[in-house]
């Protein structure tokens, strides 16, 4: 893979122009690094309204009829259904593990086998969260299409 760089000043804006034959693996993980590190949701804390970094997000649960956005840092609640999240964030990292929870998988430090088939997920915040049996192999695919390593 060849890569070119080149600063121009007279530009409005940044853009970056990626050119593959096929799509794989880590080309895929560039562009979505580049489309994640300009995207946002936004999320109320404190009766405030807060603009959250998609790549800060650990995990989205949804809890009592709303959406919690969690991060290392703050847990900030969406109007946003669970399924509409997961809509807007398919192309991005994250997955759906639980009926009512997506983690972003750049957040999973490791995975441990339950029982049951079940899977745990330690966070790099070291929160665990589990891994339903209906959801592991999705989760497992997406990891691996991803080519993250995760230690198991």
């Amino acid at each position: 893979m060849k890569l070119t760089s080149s600063k121009n000043p007279s530009l409005d804006d940044d853009f970056v122009d990626i050119q593959y034959r096929e799509l794989t693996a880590p080309i895929q993980q560039i562009i979505e690094l580049c489309s994640q590190s300009s995207q946002t949701l936004l999320g109320e804390l404190d009766e405030k309204t807060y603009p959250i970094d998609i790549s800060d997000i650990l995990y989205i649960e949804w809890v009592d009829g709303r959406s919690c956005i969690c991060t290392a840092d703050a847990v900030y609640t969406s109007a946003q259904s669970l399924s509409q999240l997961e809509q807007r964030l398919r192309e991005r990292a994250f997955v759906r593990v639980s009926k009512p929870m997506l983690v972003n998988i750049h957040k999973v430090k490791w995975l441990s086998s339950m029982l049951n088939m079940k899977l745990m997920a330690e966070l790099t915040n070291g929160e665990k969260v589990a891994v339903s049996r209906h959801y592991r192999n999705h989760l497992l695919h997406k990891i691996h299409e991803m080519g993250k390593g995760v230690s198991t």
